[in-house]
Parts: C-alpha cells; structure tokens; sequence
C-alpha cells in the first residue's frame, strides 16, 4: 500500500516540471525553428529589408554620379540611413505571418490538442508562443536592417550618397531597435489574432488589413477625427518608432506605448478566447 500511493507524487512532479514556462519556451523554440516555412519566411524577409536598401543606393548612386557628385542637383537623393529602412514594410509583413502561423496552423491541423495535454496551462503556453515569437521576430528584424545599412553604406559610399548620421544613437541605432519591436509588436499581434479567430488565413488578412489598408481609407476621409485614428494606428506608430529622432519626447515615448498596446490588447484578447472555447 504504501509503495502504491508514492507513485502519484512523482507523477505530479514530472508533470508540473515538464509544463514549466522554461520548458514551454523550450519547445516553441523547437516547434518553431523545426518548421522550414517559418525558416524561408524569415530568410525572405532578410532578404526584402536589405534589397530594396542597396538598390535605392544604387539607383539614387547613379544619379549622384550623373550629377558629378553634386548633390544641390539631386535634392531628391536620400541619405544612407534613411534607405536602410525601406524595406521594414516586408519584414512587418512577414511578422505578421510567422505570428499568426505559430498558433492558428495548430488549431488548423489539430495539433494544439495534443500540446495541450502535455501543457494543459493555457494562458502559460500562449504567453510562452508569444515570448519565443516575439524575440525571434525582433532579433531577425535587427539583423536585416543593419544588414540593410551596411549593404547601403557599402554601395552609396561608391558614388558619394551622404550618409546622414549626426547622432550614431538616434540616427542608427534606435531606428533599428525601434524598428525590430515594431515587427515584434506586429507578430504577437497577429498571434493574438490567430488566438482569437483560430485561422491563419484570417489572421494574416486581418493583420494586413490593419497594417495596411485601413490607414489608407481613414486618410481619406474628410472629418478631422480620422486625423487622429490614423496617429494610433499600428503602422503609423511602430513607423514612427522605427524612424530617426533628434531627442527623447513625449510624443515618441507614446508611439511606443500604443505599438505595444496593439500587441497586448490582441493577445489577451486570444488568451481569453483560447482559456474559454476548446482547441
């Protein structure tokens, strides 16, 4: 009898180890680098942020170099540092899809079920979906927009686009950083949307739809409350937040609340979702 009633312990502690925050991080991380589409999608979006930033350079180059390096005659020739950041469109994009995948292709395919048993503490899994997502996203987005300077830097130097840098920390490196949670913010965003709505379909329409299409409708508009709609809307905030600066504002730390708040707000919202209905 006695040997009987140990065993239930153990089995109590394994389980409470195994389904442990740490542990979870763990196998997201494996869930989600194990996946070759969301490695290509990665790559991809590396690739549309430092494209477009060498071939600007090289385009506004050659006008430069027509112009005998005289750029009074090109006022319309860009610095360097504002082409290393023509492509973070693509990689918004591509955050959107790899946040929305991470959960809504499980609810697709059934598999969340069987996660769920192993972890059986939703809100823990999700916040652990989130976390993995959201640095994975950012720590990708960081490395293509630098690599989108360099490459910049590397062919505008060759035909003598200034590099409009004054300040290394505001003109480079929180544009950077700003940019990375912008596209962090962006894929817990659409991972609370696939929380919410259980589509990946849906969630990446839905995504895009914010990013990109509503701002353009409310600009049309013709009421001056559509002014203020579009100065909180997610792309025009993180945009601002990825952009240059010249100090410290109010202004600027309130774009980076409410591109934070767009993130928290849809994934709550998918934790409770995903805590009421079954998977």
């Amino acid at each position: 009898m006695t040997t009987t009633l140990a065993a239930p312990a153990a089995r109590t502690n394994t389980l409470s180890a195994r389904t442990g925050f740490a542990t979870m991080m763990k196998a997201e991380w494996i869930s989600l680098s194990s996946l070759r589409g969301n490695i290509i999608a990665l790559i991809i979006g590396v690739f549309l942020v430092v494209a477009p930033a060498a071939g600007f350079a090289f385009l506004y180059g050659k006008d430069v170099q027509g112009a005998s390096g005289d750029l009074s005659q090109v006022p319309w020739a860009p610095s360097i540092a504002n082409l290393s950041g023509q492509g973070l469109m693509f990689a918004i994009a591509v955050a959107a899809l790899v946040g929305a995948a991470a959960i809504a292709k499980e609810h697709s395919t059934g598999s969340l079920r069987t996660t769920l048993t192993a972890a059986p503490r939703r809100f823990t899994l999700i916040a652990a979906k989130a976390t993995v997502v959201a640095v994975t996203v950012f720590v990708s987005a960081v490395v293509a927009l630098l690599l989108a300077f360099l490459a910049a830097l590397a062919i505008g130097s060759i035909f003598g686009l200034p590099v409009g840098i004054e300040n290394a920390f505001f003109d480079l490196v929180l544009p950077i950083i700003g940019g990375g949670i912008f596209a962090a913010a962006t894929a817990v965003f659409a991972l609370g949307l696939g929380a919410l709505l259980r589509s990946e379909t849906w969630a990446v329409t839905f995504s895009l739809v914010v990013l990109y299409v509503l701002p353009i409708i409310i600009m049309t508009l013709p009421w001056s409350w559509a002014h203020d709609v579009y100065d909180v809307m997610l792309f025009n905030t993180g945009s601002t937040i990825a952009g240059p600066i010249e100090a410290f504002t109010g202004d600027y730390v309130i774009d980076l609340v409410i591109t934070l708040a767009w993130a928290g707000v849809a994934f709550f919202g998918g934790a409770a979702v995903m805590n009421r209905k079954d998977a």
